[in-house]
């Protein structure tokens, strides 16, 4: 089931993560509270089946008819009986099939919402995985990044104590430093509360994350007939014209037969009644509950066309934030950052010959780690964008 629902991560991570992975969802389905609540609803449908086909209990009646309070007649009456009834009801036409398979209906919308329910879940795993490491990351280069600061603030003190420089020179580094500070508690809080979601999700503590950060360009699958959400909406069309149908059997469903044996004093003989109840559909309240029935079909059906419209053009909006996120990430890490790394080693060069101040170094080394940041921040957004899409897509690309 875990291997089948993986196929997408399968293609784009390596073994260790998705081991990783498998054990952190297997936490999460085995222990989470709401999929426990949606298998609860699937056992109450089986049950529902069972009870579908079952008959009314019949009724056992026991009685005396003709009784006398008047003590000064000792005569007995020929209607005088104690009797013995039996009724029950008899379906005569399809009603106990067409409550069966509305059971069978009601089951698999329910199996359908506990598979949706899955593939939220999973979603949001892969979200909040990615965002953990990703945020991790940054936060490492963002303390990179201070210390780059706090040594061109010393070489720039070192100047002022020279008169090559000034003390607006040095307050603004240390204003720097103290806004990554800033950043870096931001970034720290917003990774305490995603470590503590999963928490929350699996009911396990998740204490560090291993995964490798691989980026490729992906193309995203518009099969949405078998999704269960678009499942559910089919099911729940299906069962409304399965109800009209039932309540237009019910207008002639049961007979009830009564069959009661009267014993009587031995003067008497004793004798028996049998009688037949059949209802009459005569004011048309099963016709409305028919239209009621039908009306909700449609409202699914319509339901239904909106949703596969709304979930195709949502996968092509997920697809195009895809791609944007994966060209902005390409244009950082192969073009933006290498630029700039050519451009370090010049000024290196330069200043070993004595041609530029070191501080150009430093100060060209923290525009390398802050686009490095900014690569970051477009491989969030892109995991962030494939965390959605593996709800809609069920995990297929191509």
């Amino acid at each position: 089931m875990i291997k089948n629902s993986f196929i997408l991560l399968c293609l784009i991570i390596s073994s260790s993560f998705a081991s990783n992975l498998e054990q952190i969802v297997n936490s999460a389905i085995n222990n989470n509270r709401d999929l426990q609540a949606i298998e609860k609803s699937i056992q109450i449908a089986n049950e529902q089946i069972k009870l579908s086909n079952k008959w009314d209990n019949p009724i056992l009646t026991i009685g005396a008819n003709d009784l006398q309070f008047d003590t000064s007649r000792r005569d007995l009456e020929p209607m005088q009986a104690q009797y013995l009834g039996f009724s029950q009801n008899i379906p005569i036409n399809d009603k106990f099939t067409l409550q069966e398979e509305i059971a069978i209906k009601d089951k698999s919308i329910a199996q359908l919402n506990y598979e949706d329910a899955k593939l939220k879940l999973k979603s949001k795993l892969i979200q909040y995985v990615y965002s953990i490491k990703i945020l991790e990351k940054k936060y490492l280069l963002l303390s990179e990044y201070q210390k780059n600061i706090k040594a061109l603030e010393e070489l720039t003190t070192s100047l002022y104590e020279n008169n090559k420089s000034n003390q607006n020179m040095i307050i603004d580094l240390k204003t720097d430093y103290l806004k990554v500070e800033v950043q870096k508690e931001e970034l720290k809080n917003i990774i305490n509360n995603n470590y503590l979601k999963l928490e929350e999700i699996t009911y396990e503590k998740v204490s560090s994350i291993d995964i490798p950060l691989d980026v490729k360009e992906l193309v995203l699958v518009k099969e949405i007939s078998n999704h269960p959400k678009i499942k559910i909406l089919e099911q729940n069309s299906e069962k409304f014209n399965k109800q009209a149908l039932l309540e237009d059997a019910k207008k002639f469903s049961d007979v009830k037969v009564n069959v009661a044996y009267f014993q009587r004093d031995d003067k008497y003989k004793d004798y028996a009644n049998v009688s037949v109840s059949i209802p009459l559909a005569l004011y048309g309240k099963e016709n409305i509950k028919i239209m009621q029935a039908k009306i909700k079909a449609s409202e699914f059906k319509d339901k239904l066309e909106d949703s596969k419209k709304s979930f195709e053009l949502k996968i092509e909006a997920l697809q195009n934030d895809l791609n944007s996120a994966y060209k902005k990430y390409q244009l950082f890490l192969n073009t933006i950052i290498p630029l700039q790394e050519n451009n370090q080693n010049t000024i290196e060069k330069y200043n070993s010959l004595g041609i530029t101040q070191p501080n150009e170094i430093l100060k060209n080394l923290n525009k390398i780690i802050k686009n490095k940041i900014a690569a970051y921040d477009e491989m969030k957004s892109y995991f962030d964008t494939y965390a959605q899409s593996y709800y809609f897509t069920q995990g297929k690309i191509r």
